[in-house]
């Protein structure tokens, strides 16, 4: 399943955001302007304020105005090359700069995420302002303008506005986020080639499904569009309901302007496909995102628990002191019956007059002594050799696929290694310390426990002969 990302505060791959967000800007401006008005009116679709919107709440504080001078700059840019007025996109580009301002002040305020999908009271804070407040907010300014400077109907016009800024910044802002956070790209080289595979053909069913729906069905059959919507935000994701619910408004625009499709059965004249098409997709939004959101918290959820699983898992076998396998661990480790493919070398040790550090440091400076071993150890074993703490001082080796002479060698080399490693007990003071070691390989047939004790008995004898030594089993 396809997660939301969780970082904030950087644009991914952007060295100028500002640069970036006005490029987008002016483009997407330039092309809605031409695509869905007449120079006159207002544009059906807007989503050219979802990129300043996401570049905000990805950017720090400080280089907000950049990026608001940046899109200021472009839509008074693209409105004036589509346009021809001077005055008309000034007061657009304003209106537009105060919707983005409120939509990211509201939404990505001190302490919350700009993960817009990762609850459902996230995604409500969202919908509320991206698709309301905000809009309601300029469109006092933008129906103004289109009034009193191109004569357009106000209330339509105020009407229009709202409807066509709201669907582009909740169709279009959390595809931008994803984007720019690099959560497309983090997906991607986090799944397999088999889940980008399902998850282009799901896309690909919806985009299908769609275009058959606005330019082939000869009846008003929008409901069908729901069901390939909602498999996909189920079976791929909320960044797959993202794409697949821009991919369907793309697809709905498109026919919608050209005179084709449902919504222009439905409706009669030019400004109701409009209104009817944006109410459309704002239904789908309303239904699709908060199942999303849930499916994302769920999913979050189950990642957490899981994690929290393997961890108490690794806690139920691991010594917390030296961070090697503890008594449960060797014990679920060896249970299975042992292979005969390859010997399997086992070394018993312990510290050679433990107790007289525990009198002289302390507890806490017989602490250090173990991890200073288990330290030595990890660095002379291989990643493959298993290093297990059975109680105190002792510890037991699993060397697979040595013989008794090369696993009298490692115990040699480990010896070697403590004589040349001194640690501090308490902070102050530095010493060295010594092992015993008894080493034994399985015999055939033999179990765990049995090689375990001819081994004990073998650092019993390197004990007897004066400690710090290595002695194999009969």
């Amino acid at each position: 399943m396809i997660e939301d990302g969780k970082r904030k505060g950087k644009v991914n791959g952007a060295a100028r955001p500002w640069a970036t967000a006005g490029t987008l800007y002016f483009l997407l401006a330039a092309a809605t302007i031409h695509f869905s008005s007449d120079g006159r009116d207002i544009a059906t679709f807007w989503p050219a304020n979802a990129v300043l919107t996401a570049m905000l709440l990805l950017s720090p504080r400080s280089k907000w105005w950049q990026i608001v001078a940046s899109g200021f700059v472009a839509n008074a840019a693209a409105n004036l090359v589509t346009r021809g007025s001077v005055a008309g996109p000034l007061l657009y580009g304003l209106s537009n700069v105060l919707e983005v301002l409120i939509v990211s002040l509201a939404v990505g305020g001190k302490g919350r995420s700009t993960v817009i999908l990762s609850a459902p009271s996230t995604l409500l804070r969202f919908v509320l302002v991206a698709g309301l407040l905000a809009p309601l907010a300029s469109g006092i300014v933008g129906a103004a303008t289109a009034y009193l400077l191109f004569g357009q109907e106000l209330e339509r016009a105020f009407a229009t506005w709202v409807l066509s800024d709201a669907l582009g910044l909740l169709i279009f802002t959390p595809v931008f986020l994803a984007l720019f956070r690099g959560d497309f790209c983090d997906w991607y080289r986090s799944t397999s080639r088999l889940r980008h595979v399902e998850a282009l053909a799901h896309l690909a069913a919806t985009a299908s499904i769609a275009t058959l729906v606005f330019f082939g069905a000869q009846r008003p059959l929008l409901f069908l569009i729901y069901a390939p919507v909602m498999f996909v935000t189920f079976r791929v994701g909320p960044l797959g309901t993202k794409v697949a619910v821009m991919l369907v408004a793309l697809i709905g625009a498109v026919a919608t302007m050209q005179g084709y499709g449902p919504i222009v059965m439905l409706e009669s004249d030019t400004i109701g496909h409009a209104h009817m098409f944006q109410l459309f997709i704002a239904v789908m939004l309303l239904t699709c995102l908060p199942v999303a959101a849930e499916v994302s918290a769920r999913a979050r959820m189950t990642a957490q628990l899981a994690e929290r699983e393997r961890e108490l898992s690794k806690r139920a076998v691991t010594d917390p002191l030296t961070g090697v396998l503890n008594r449960s661990g060797l014990d679920a480790l060896t249970a299975p019956a042992p292979s005969r493919e390859a010997p399997m070398c086992l070394v018993a040790l312990d510290v050679d007059h433990f107790k007289q550090i525990n009198d002289r440091w302390g507890h806490a400076g017989g602490d250090r002594a173990l991890s200073h071993l288990a330290e030595v150890l990890r660095s002379v074993l291989r990643p493959h050799d298993v290093v297990c703490r059975t109680g105190g001082d002792e510890f037991v080796l699993l060397l697979p696929g040595l013989d008794i002479a090369r696993g009298q060698a490692v115990c040699a080399r480990i010896l070697n290694e403590l004589r040349g490693r001194t640690f501090s007990p308490d902070g102050v003071n530095q010493i060295t310390i010594a092992l015993s070691c008894g080493v034994a390989v399985a015999q055939s047939g033999e179990g765990y426990e049995a090689t375990l004790r001819r081994a004990d008995d073998a650092l019993y004898r390197a004990k007897a002969a004066g400690r710090n030594a290595v002695r194999a089993a009969a």
